[in-house]
């Protein structure tokens, strides 16, 4: 069974909007490489209004024409955990460097 590597943003919209994780994302994925089903580039959503908004940054991201945008946009389904050894990754590695958000 092909599987998509995601995580799941639990967020409230009154603190933050799903507008401002769209930018964040943005700013930190560049998905301008097409790619198989578990590395590829997907945002997903839960109702019209996140779609449209997903939608919108996709098409920014692509506005000047230079670079083809592959991004899946999809409805919200079934989400699994990953096995314990993928939990925290970045963490787990030494010297890794990653931002704290």
């Amino acid at each position: 069974m092909d599987s998509t590597e995601a995580f799941l943003v639990e967020f409230d919209p009154s603190v933050i909007s799903y507008e401002a994780i769209l930018d964040e994302w943005a700013l930190q994925h560049a998905p301008f490489y097409p790619s198989k089903c578990q590395y590829r580039s997907a945002i997903f959503y839960t109702n019209e209004e996140q779609r449209d908004a997903a939608n919108k940054k996709i098409q920014e991201l692509g506005k000047n024409g230079s670079r083809k945008v592959y991004v899946d946009l999809e409805p919200v389904s079934s989400f699994y955990r990953a096995e314990e050894y993928h939990q925290d990754f970045l963490d787990k590695q030494t010297g890794a460097r990653v931002p704290k958000f």
